[in-house]
């Protein structure tokens, strides 16, 4: 792919931020993460905050920020 191609990206993710409810992009992010420390099916809130135009940048650090990251143990 080319540069332009991120490039072209960035900007169009820059606007969409702009131009979003932020509001409600965070309260759906928030949701989620209140309904991952459940047992409750994760996908209606996980819908609902990309919707809400959450980026799945934001979703993933949401969850990364509430459960870490998995590390595979080196075995040889």
């Amino acid at each position: 792919m080319s540069h332009q191609v991120e490039t072209d990206q960035r900007a169009e993710l820059a606007a969409r931020r702009r131009t979003r409810d932020d509001a409600a992009a965070h309260a759906a992010v928030t949701r989620m993460v209140e309904v991952a420390r459940t047992g409750d099916n994760m996908v209606p809130a996980m819908l609902d905050a990309a919707r809400a135009e959450a980026t799945l940048g934001e979703i993933c650090d949401a969850l990364r920020a509430e459960w870490g990251t998995y590390t595979e143990p080196a075995r040889f």
